[in-house]
């Protein structure tokens, strides 16, 4: 799996959250894999791999969303659409909670943006991360 897909899978993983509570997200995650993929025509041999990662994003997402929020201007978390949010979160822990190269985490952020987001998306993910990468130089 190439490290864009793997970020594919959690952006959607992260997504899906959103929605359920918390005693319904492992279940949730499950169905992903087994049903939800199969169903696109889609499959993914390294799920335990996505979910260690996923994992250790969600047990820093107090730590990145306190982070995105000092960053947004003039924005709040409940104001973004939760693709956009998600996306930053994914590219906010790569860049400063894990070993990927700055200028990575933001070209990734700004590409699944153009893929996922709407219009102003890729803007938006660029504007934030850029000064999440500033603020950690």
């Amino acid at each position: 799996m190439t490290r864009r897909e793997l970020r594919e899978h959690l952006i959607r993983l992260l997504y899906i959250r959103e929605f359920h509570e918390a005693d319904e997200i492992e279940e949730q995650n499950r169905l992903y894999f087994e049903e939800l993929l199969p169903n696109e025509g889609m499959e993914c041999p390294e799920a335990d791999q996505v979910m260690e990662r996923y994992n250790m994003i969600v047990a820093k997402l107090p730590e990145i969303d306190a982070i995105l929020i000092t960053k947004m201007t003039n924005w709040n978390m409940n104001r973004i659409g939760l693709t956009e949010k998600n996306i930053l979160r994914l590219c906010a822990f790569e860049a400063v909670f894990d070993e990927v190269p700055e200028k990575v985490a933001i070209n990734e952020a700004v590409e699944l943006a153009k893929q996922y987001g709407g219009e102003q998306s890729a803007g938006f993910v660029n504007g934030v991360m850029a000064r999440i990468v500033k603020a950690e130089i």
